[in-house]
């Protein structure tokens, strides 16, 4: 009689449940051959077959399963098959109908070498290397499927979903030791090998708790339901079309993304290349195209992703500039061509575009979206063009929310930023609200946020009425998973609240609590690589503001400064994060009178430094830095008139663009520009221009709310007095400068003026 046999002793602690369950390479035919033959039970067996159970986690420690019926070695053979048959006398969607011993011993083509045939509930052959007398005989053990799900779910992945976890395909659990392999359809699989409908059939459950899970902003628990669903699937020709196609490309594009958004790029990265080595459309490779674009961006490769945003466009059909530097006056063309496509539209008209419903129209239309952020940083040159593609493709195509409000906005940047029309940019903006309005797509929200709120709106309304609406952007970013809106609407959060001149202490608690949104898994930029780094450099450059002019040491662990952003801005050529960088250096040496320092950074500062700082408030706060710089390079008695002429002719330069943004609408800087000609007045010898002015910068920056310059306007106003000879006017500008540093809570500057004083 043959026998199937295991070892008397229990084998070592298995590496993972397959090795536990002995899964081995075998037949995927799920039919078994009948069998004529009837392995009996031997006496004794039972209690090792308990102690298997337990191995394998199917029973306690009591060997108590109610599932589980196993003979007690009663030796009346007719006794025992009368019951087995009795309690296998079951449907046969029971079972998967596969066989094999319980450990997966397979036989070799030789039958002489022993062992157990595939798809064989017995032994054959003679006596083999695993027919010792240290191992002894037991019956093969049949395992209904919900049996092996739960042995599954707890030994290799944990749902923490019932409805999945618990979904029981073929018929109550139950384990018995069968003598009797009866007809095929009624044989028993192995514990852990499910059919392909089994695992199709979980699979697309698995898919729809993850969908379920992002609609719901759930995005962990979504990426740990689309890797279980692509684990099910993964081989077995599950692209073959009529499969489980459909159901394992969606798993894999969604997931690729919920893994993007939790920070697991090797999940992400697997599960994209999972898809591009198909041989399948471009149409359905977008979604991981997509994805591959943003993972490039987060770790700064901007110009891997233009790339290869560019080569998927081109899959697509549609034309896209080349990734080089673009000159001023191809974007000057671009742009008459693009005002003359216009023409008069009203927000309205444009609103009422027909609606674009061709889905690669739509694809294309994203991928210059990402190429446009991909621009913003690594080619700053060309991003008017894309500009201007994606406004001439939404004219000719329609209307798309979520690409078209994109095109209007950015139109709308260069509008403000650019060529000096706010009130057109005004338009873009409300075309965008009206898009939104008809058709409500809260992730995009977030995006359009950021541009209206931190490149249009502040051009023609206060400052300080951003911050509000920005807070909203990154509540409604990290709600929908859009990492990029998310950093950027909380950056612009961060500086606004500083530019506006609202207390420093406000400022420095938005930083050290992180706005107090952020969730367990997700970060600034949602995951690891240069994308957050980047995000953290540009909050650490306000940090960094924020401790200096408070006079609070840096933490001995804290790493970060200037200079390490310096080298990380240029290993990364990063000409954003540089920009952002320099306008942080220049603020401190303006607060702390080096007039001279400042000079030295505009000098070795790049020519294209403010081609990264388009239509943000930093770039505005930039320009009013370098005018203020250059007039008072130009009054330094150290440097010869060559130099002080040059300096005067930049500042003059400069001061013509910020008296156009005040003719333009623009609130935030009338004070800044009567700060500036007191100080141009001071150089032409115009003593009672310069008081006059002085007086104007100091009303309009109390009656604005910017605190900061309203201490900086009497500190130079008291300066200029003092030295004329006009100490009890000085001495009074001086205790007022003093008092509004104090409110603003720059405690070191104060201290430095104090000790100006005591001298």
């Amino acid at each position: 009689m043959n026998k199937t046999i295991i070892p008397t002793t229990p084998p070592s602690a298995p590496r993972n449940i397959k090795d536990c369950l002995g899964e081995t390479s075998h037949s995927k035919n799920s039919s078994s051959k009948s069998s004529s033959n009837k392995s009996k039970s031997i006496g004794g067996s039972s209690h090792k077959l308990t102690e298997d159970l337990y191995l394998l986690g199917i029973v306690d420690e009591s060997g108590s399963n109610p599932s589980i019926d196993v003979n007690n070695g009663n030796n009346n053979d007719d006794e025992n098959e009368d019951t087995t048959e009795e309690s296998y006398d079951l449907d046969e969607s029971d079972y998967i109908d596969e066989s094999y011993d319980t450990f997966g011993l397979h036989v070799d083509m030789e039958p002489n070498r022993g062992g157990i045939k595939p798809n064989s509930a017995q032994s054959i052959g003679g006596i083999s290397v695993i027919t010792t007398p240290e191992m002894m005989p037991v019956n093969h053990i049949k395992i209904s499927l919900p049996i092996v799900d739960e042995v599954m779910r707890r030994s290799s992945f944990n749902t923490s979903n019932p409805s999945i976890a618990d979904d029981v395909v073929g018929g109550e659990q139950s384990i018995s030791t069968n003598t009797n392999t009866g007809d095929s359809n009624k044989t028993a699989i192995s514990n852990t090998i499910k059919s392909q409908e089994v695992r199709k059939k979980r699979a697309e459950k698995h898919l729809q708790e993850g969908m379920k899970a992002l609609e719901n902003s759930n995005f962990e628990f979504a990426a740990d339901n689309f890797k279980e669903g692509y684990s099910l699937l993964v081989g077995d020709n599950s692209w073959k079309e009529g499969d489980d196609y459909t159901t394992i490309l969606q798993l894999c594009s969604e997931g690729s993304h919920a893994a993007y958004i939790i920070g697991d790029f090797d999940t992400m990265n697997v599960l994209i290349d999972e898809v591009l080595k198909q041989d399948i459309s471009v149409e359905e490779k977008f979604r991981v195209y997509e994805c591959k674009m943003l993972a490039l961006q987060a770790v700064d490769d901007n110009h891997a992703s233009l790339s290869l945003g560019i080569d998927v466009r081109r899959q697509l059909g549609f034309y896209t500039p080349p990734d080089k530097p673009v000159s001023n006056v191809t974007n000057l063309v671009g742009y008459m061509r693009t005002r003359r496509l216009l023409g008069n539209r009203t927000p309205e008209d444009l609103a009422n575009l027909p609606k674009l419903t061709n889905k690669r129209v739509i694809m294309a239309q994203r991928v210059l979206e990402l190429i446009g952020f991909d621009c913003w940083t690594a080619q700053p040159t060309l991003f008017p063009l894309i500009v201007y593609l994606n406004v001439k493709e939404t004219l000719e195509n329609g209307i798309n929310p979520a690409t078209s409000c994109n095109a209007l906005l950015g139109y709308g940047i260069l509008l403000c930023g650019v060529f000096g029309d706010p009130q057109r940019g005004q338009d873009m903006a409300l075309a965008s609200a009206l898009i939104l309005a008809k058709d409500p797509l809260p992730k995009v929200e977030s995006r359009c946020t950021f541009i209206v709120q931190g490149c249009i709106s502040h051009w023609t309304s206060p400052l300080k009425d951003t911050i509000a609406p920005l807070l909203k952007g990154y509540q409604m970013g990290l709600e929908y998973g859009d990492i990029q809106s998310t950093g950027l609407n909380q950056t612009l959060l961060i500086s606004h609240t500083y530019n506006s001149g609202r207390p420093l202490e406000e400022m420095y608690e938005c930083i050290a609590l992180n706005v107090g949104l952020q969730n367990e898994y997700m970060t600034i930029a949602g995951s690891s690589g240069a994308l957050q780094t980047h995000f953290a450099h540009e909050i650490q450059l306000c940090h960094l503001i924020c401790m200096n002019l408070r006079g609070i040491e840096l933490e001995e662990n804290e790493e970060t400064n200037f200079d390490v952003i310096l080298k990380f801005a240029r290993e990364t050529n990063n000409k954003g994060l540089r920009s952002h960088l320099l306008a942080a250096q220049l603020e401190l040496k303006v607060f702390f009178s080096e007039w001279e320092t400042a000079a030295d950074l505009l000098q070795e500062a790049p020519k294209d430094i403010y081609s990264d700082l388009v239509a943000i408030a930093n770039g505005v706060r930039l320009t009013v830095l370098e005018a203020l710089v250059c007039l008072k390079a130009a009054q330094s008695s150290s440097a010869g008139m060559i130099a002080r002429w040059k300096w005067k002719k930049r500042g003059i330069r400069v001061m013509k663009i910020i008296r156009a943004w005040v003719e333009l609408g623009n609130p935030n800087v009338i004070h800044i520009l009567h700060l500036l000609e007191a100080e141009l007045a001071i150089l032409n010898g115009y003593d009672r221009l310069a008081e006059d002015s002085y007086q104007l910068a100091i009303n309009k920056a109390s009656a604005n709310g910017f605190l900061q310059d309203l201490a900086l306007s009497h500190e130079l106003a008291s300066s200029y007095l003092t030295n004329r000879g006009d100490s009890s006017q000085g001495a009074y500008h001086m205790e007022q400068s003093i008092k509004y540093y104090s409110e603003w809570g720059a405690q070191a500057k104060v201290d430095q003026l104090k000790k100006r004083l005591a001298a």
